[in-house]
């Protein structure tokens, strides 16, 4: 049986995020269910990612954390195919930390990238996973994950 690939996990904080990428929300919606500032963190992702992938990479997330602080993580899977990524990420939103794992069985699907394309990808159910950052305060519990039909 082959081993499975080495993934590459970068880790973002939500604040970092939510001051990164903020000023994306609608006014007057309820930070909770906002994606508007995920979908421009995606956007500034995958253009990230095509840009220096050397081969096909699958994107999963998921958050990380407690109540004391959230990091959104991105699995890349092989870690190999993005070399540059976390530089490349950086520049958009600092990056806290990056670990190498084995893929992770449960990742939320985002999106496979290859040289100069990306594609965002559905879950089992056929729906894309879209993470609202919260309020920057009193927010209290996980940030959240909502599913939108593709």
């Amino acid at each position: 049986m082959a081993a499975a690939p080495e993934a590459q996990v970068l880790l973002l904080a939500l604040e970092e995020l939510r001051r990164a990428f903020g000023d994306r929300a609608a006014p007057g919606t309820d930070p909770r269910s906002d994606t508007g500032p995920f979908r421009a963190f995606r956007a500034a992702l995958l253009e990230a990612a095509a840009g220096c992938a050397r081969g096909e990479a699958r994107l999963s997330v998921w958050w990380e954390g407690t109540f004391n602080g959230y990091a959104l993580a991105l699995e890349v899977v092989p870690g190999a195919a993005l070399p540059g990524l976390a530089p490349a990420l950086a520049a958009v939103c600092p990056v806290e930390a990056v670990r190498t794992a084995l893929p992770r069985p449960d990742a939320l699907p985002l999106a496979l990238v290859g040289p100069g394309a990306a594609r965002l990808l559905a879950d089992e159910a056929g729906a894309r996973v879209e993470l609202p950052f919260g309020a920057p305060t009193g927010h209290f519990g996980a940030p959240g994950v909502l599913r939108v039909k593709a």
